[in-house]
């Protein structure tokens, strides 16, 4: 038989760590302390979307110098799977749901994957433009209907070609 959970109350010295009366927040915000904390969100927002514009054009960079070094689809790979698992991270955080959906799918592509052939290549630049599209509209949440149906391709696409 079960039994009931018992509930301890804390002790004084672990209450007062956990409740810092000279530099915590009061329970009610303020007007100003609400427009700090939102000043402070935008501009994490800012440098997410950098981060990963930035993380945009290395992947898109190194498909397109893939034949010059030796073994390049394997860096390449690591490179792009790196960066997808960034981007499927970060989107949630800063309200881009949709970014981290096509991150995730692009991260699954490429996992695995031994060498590249154009058809993959070709596959990758599609995640990348999708990625690219999301950011520079600034699509928040989960997108539309048109954006559910990219999805769905995309998976139809891993589905297909992953394992060729």
């Amino acid at each position: 038989m079960a039994r009931r959970a018992q509930i301890i109350p804390p002790r004084p010295d672990l209450r007062r760590k956990a409740v810092n009366y000279t530099k915590g927040f009061d329970l009610k915000l303020s007007p100003a302390m609400v427009e700090k904390l939102e000043q402070v969100v935008h501009k994490a927002r800012d440098n997410f979307t950098t981060d990963i514009a930035g993380r945009l054009v290395a992947m898109r960079k190194a498909l397109r110098e893939i034949g010059e070094a030796e073994g390049g689809d394997k860096s390449v790979l690591a490179l792009i799977y790196a960066n997808s698992l960034e981007i499927k991270g970060a989107g949630g955080t800063i309200g881009y749901d949709l970014l981290t959906a096509i991150g995730k799918s692009l991260n699954d592509f490429v996992t695995g994957l031994g060498e590249l052939d154009r058809r993959r290549t070709d596959i990758i630049d599609l995640h990348i433009d999708a990625l690219y599209v999301v950011l520079a509209n600034r699509i928040t949440g989960r997108g539309g209907p048109t954006e559910a149906a990219v999805l769905k391709a995309f998976s139809a696409v891993r589905a297909k070609f992953k394992d060729d």
